[in-house]
């Protein structure tokens, strides 16, 4: 996967308005594009990262591809707050940061496995790639359930529908105290739940279930009832077939590429993730492989109702993730929205100082809970893109922030 995360590895003034009454119209002026100040690129401080756009061309090896085709798929699967209105919190980042995968052993399944890695590759016969959605339904984890599903890929029908039984055959296996229990709508899938599990208790219901060439892995984690140890096995159930129910008809209108064709995916279609700044991950929960994705892909990543709000306002269309987030949205105006919506302050962030001559890069800083939590973030805008980084040194992310925008601007 290291391999694999590796190889993806100045505007005028303000329009003028037309007026309404001396040309006898009652339309409304149309939004005003904000100035963006002008930016001597020489005077900026990138420390020694890179200022030119890269230019991708095809998938360089078949594992690329596969990823390229899965995350494709992310475009069109349902978000969790689609499948479960109260799940509209993202997920704890170290259990759902790692989406795209082609190896049951990657951080995206060793953590929700049992099993080690090798049974579940060899019970996995067929298998292209997968990739996972996952939130909660409260910001308090403890007050929270979390819903994950991960949707696998495999090359035929046949191939998925014996994966779903061997795959979870093999999980439930791993573990004396796992206990076969029934999914009421759907009989074929194969669910386990734990019992006597002093981490799970009571709350955790783990589901796998072929849908034409698709597995739906599905786990449920009610921290509640673990909590309490007092299971509602009909409510867990609930979300399993919730979740079936409503990826089944998306995986089905996929136009998936064939497989002799995979070879032939494009990186970067339209040029967004070559416009990505590639920088070292200080935050171990945003590890992943690097990836551009359409509005609603985008909305896996960066998850909320404040941010489907935001997405929709400021038009977005395609989200790249490279180390960093690069958002292409309608205008510029839509780019600034996002940079100011994405910086506010609040209870647990503070002003940072801004990288030296760049006027529009903002900072702030975490102040709240440290375990693990990275304290510095820029934002920039240029153009129609909107760029946001992370440090946990503030020049660090001065100068990361001040080389994406170079790139930015290099990338006309």
């Amino acid at each position: 996967m290291r391999k694999l995360a590796r190889a993806v590895a100045s505007m005028a003034a303000a329009a003028a308005v037309a007026c309404t009454a001396a040309c006898g119209s009652d339309a409304a002026p149309g939004p005003v594009e904000p100035a963006e100040p002008a930016v001597d690129l020489s005077k900026l401080d990138t420390g020694n990262l890179e200022t030119k756009p890269t230019t991708y061309g095809k998938a360089v090896n078949l594992d690329q591809a596969k990823a390229l085709e899965i995350e494709r798929l992310a475009n069109y699967l349902p978000l969790p707050s689609e499948i479960e209105r109260e799940v509209k919190y993202p997920a704890v980042p170290w259990v759902s940061a790692v989406r795209p995968f082609v190896d049951f052993g990657s951080a995206a399944m060793v953590r929700r496995m049992d099993s080690a890695p090798e049974p579940m590759n060899a019970a996995a016969k067929g298998f292209l790639a997968g990739y996972v959605t996952a939130g909660r339904s409260d910001d308090e984890t403890g007050l929270s359930y979390e819903l994950e599903n991960v949707v696998m890929m495999f090359t035929d029908e046949k191939s998925a529908s014996d994966a779903a039984q061997a795959l979870g055959q093999t999980d439930m296996k791993a573990d004396p105290n796992n206990r076969q229990v029934a999914i009421d709508k759907y009989p074929a899938a194969f669910a386990y739940v734990k019992d006597n599990s002093p981490h799970y208790g009571a709350g955790m219901l783990h589901s796998w279930y072929a849908t034409g060439r698709y597995v739906i892995c599905t786990r449920v984690i009610d921290n509640v009832m673990a909590e309490l140890d007092e299971r509602d096995l009909p409510k867990l159930v609930a979300h399993v077939q919730h979740s079936i129910e409503a990826i089944t008809p998306a995986v089905a209108k996929f136009p998936a590429t064939p497989q002799d064709k995979l070879p032939d995916l494009l990186i970067d279609p339209d040029n967004v993730l070559g416009r990505a700044l590639h920088t070292i991950l200080d935050d171990p929960g945003q590890a992943g492989i690097p990836g551009v994705y359409d509005r609603h892909g985008g909305l896996q990543l960066v998850q909320g109702e404040d941010e489907i709000k935001l997405f929709e306002k400021a038009g977005v269309d395609r989200v790249a993730w490279k180390g960093n987030y690069l958002y292409r949205a309608r205008d510029a105006a839509g780019a600034a929205e996002i940079v100011e919506q994405h910086s506010r302050l609040g209870r647990t962030y503070v002003r940072a100082d801004s990288p030296q001559n760049l006027p529009n890069a903002v900072c702030r800083k975490y102040t709240g809970p440290t375990l693990g939590a990275i304290p510095y973030y820029c934002f920039v805008w240029h153009d129609r893109y909107a760029a946001e980084v992370s440090a946990g040194q503030l020049l660090d992310a001065q100068q990361r922030i001040s080389a994406q925008y170079a790139m930015l601007v290099n990338a006309r």
